[in-house]
């Protein structure tokens, strides 16, 4: 499956692909074929069993890499970082209503240096369920577009789509002091799939 919101640049390359394959101009041809074969990978958007979840468990709302694991005011902050390769479309970590939906608007650093937790465009995403789960998904250099499929007030369940990132960017999940970590600095999670811990 692609996602609906990759279509503007998929159209567009994959129209130049067929107009210089039409005119034999293979260098420019190459080029766009390339291209559309870059779109169609990164906006992929793969179809996914949500694993069946115990009581308190939160899921991965992103691909990615723990890049960081620090403690906060409230308790902790993980951060995922999502690569140019990595699937870009984020997901519920828990089950619940959407209370917090919120466009943070700021700057633009790599998605994988400390301050992009604190200085970047963001949008904040709170989900109220048994427990509630708070997740900033970030703009880094590339990513400049982060497009919610939800809005306010929605009922999710663990692991629905929400949107997704344009072009590389983070993913930060503030968890209370009650709350068990599966997951440490370095591991690989995906979207959906990885259990990340739970509430106690």
């Amino acid at each position: 499956m692609i996602a609906k919101d990759g279509l503007i640049f998929i159209i567009p390359a994959l129209f130049f692909t067929a107009l210089f394959w039409y005119f034999r101009l293979y260098i420019p041809f190459t080029f766009f074929l390339l291209l559309t074969i870059a779109f169609l990978f990164f906006f992929r958007n793969p179809p996914r069993k949500i694993p069946e979840l115990q009581a308190g468990e939160m899921l991965s709302p992103a691909d990615g890499r723990v890049i960081e694991i620090v403690d906060t005011k409230e308790g902790k902050r993980l951060s995922v970082f999502l690569a140019l390769y990595n699937v870009h479309v984020f997901r519920a970590p828990i089950s619940g209503k959407i209370e917090t939906l919120k466009i943070v608007k700021g700057k633009y650093h790599p998605a994988y240096k400390l301050e992009a937790s604190t200085e970047n465009s963001r949008v904040k995403v709170g989900i109220k369920g048994e427990h509630y789960s708070e997740m900033d998904v970030i703009a880094g250099v590339a990513a400049r577009r982060i497009k919610p499929w939800k809005k306010m007030n929605d009922t999710v369940k663990a692991g629905d789509l929400m949107g997704i990132v344009m072009f590389g960017s983070r993913t930060d999940i503030h968890i209370p002091d009650n709350f068990e970590l599966y997951v440490k600095i370095g591991d690989k999670v995906r979207g959906g799939l990885t259990k990340i811990g739970r509430f106690l």
